[in-house]
């Protein structure tokens, strides 16, 4: 939230469609991290005497049980979708950014809406289930669960993730390979650090999809059910290592951050500020 903020407050100095991609890719990962905690975190630390437990039951017949079981579901389609579509985005501008940076930047709302709408073709199946709310005495904790066959989703779901990290990773070794043979002086107006910041998402991404498709392909087995549960590890991975990547990397970042929680004192006389480019992370 503060990176937001930041990027907002100071929206002169961060107006590449990099910025504008970080924000629509932070506001749907804030999403997902919130209905994993919801659905799995809480559950699995409420017992049943707890307040917690007592709010949980309280919901546990409701449609909210189906909304946080789909969402579950959806939002690995539109994460795994909004990486590959980063990746893209720095692939074009680094060939062309005089023609696509004003392209991205009026048209990347529409890319993001669709990410966001077409998988509920295949996640929709979810409501044909009901989800539920099932108490274990033995740990003494909640779980939401579901009586849909896991192929239902994964059949789809698997394929496409697979696919849109394979174009990650090739993406981001092409855009690699280009970074290294510019001339230093052309490497900063190409936006290096965004490629790093990219690549080790992308890396993060790759994990998730390796860990999906193991768990599927040995359904059933201890060994899929101990890697399902680093799944959502790798969710929040996936949707907490842009804000810190980007303050680690952006000196520009820490800097208005530094700003803005000990703020220096006003200088007197001073008639002007020169505000650094936008489209730089250096």
């Amino acid at each position: 939230m503060l990176t937001f903020f930041i990027i907002f407050r100071y929206r002169k100095t961060f107006n590449s469609s990099f910025f504008q991609l970080y924000l629509f890719d932070g506001a749907l990962n804030l999403l997902t991290y919130f209905n994993n905690y919801f659905k799995t975190r809480l559950p699995g630390i409420a017992c049943h005497d707890c307040l917690l437990g007592s709010f949980y039951r309280s919901i546990g017949n409701t449609f909210l049980m189906d909304i946080f079981m789909l969402m579950n579901f959806h939002m690995a389609y539109v994460q795994y979708a909004v990486t590959t579509l980063v990746s893209l985005n720095r692939l074009s501008v680094i060939v062309k950014y005089t023609l696509v940076e004003p392209i991205w930047q009026k048209y990347t709302w529409i890319a993001i809406l669709l990410i966001f709408c077409l998988p509920f073709i295949n996640t929709r199946v979810v409501l044909n289930y009901d989800s539920k709310l099932e108490y274990l005495p033995t740990s003494d904790t909640y779980s939401i669960t579901s009586e849909m066959p896991i192929n239902d989703v994964f059949s789809i779901c698997i394929p496409f993730m697979v696919a849109f990290t394979v174009i990650s990773v090739v993406v981001n070794i092409v855009s690699v390979f280009i970074i290294r043979n510019l001339k230093t002086q052309i490497k900063n107006k190409a936006e290096t650090n965004f490629i790093i910041i990219t690549c080790i998402t992308c890396v993060v991404q790759l994990c998730g999809t390796s860990l999906s498709f193991i768990r599927v392909k040995y359904a059933g087995t201890p060994a899929a059910v101990k890697l399902a549960s680093f799944i959502p590890f790798i969710s929040d991975g996936l949707s907490l290592v842009q804000p810190w990547l980007l303050i680690c990397i952006s000196h520009v970042v820490r800097e208005k951050i530094i700003g803005l929680i000990y703020p220096k004192k006003q200088q007197p006389h001073v008639k002007s500020v020169v505000i650094p480019r936008s489209t730089t992370l250096n």
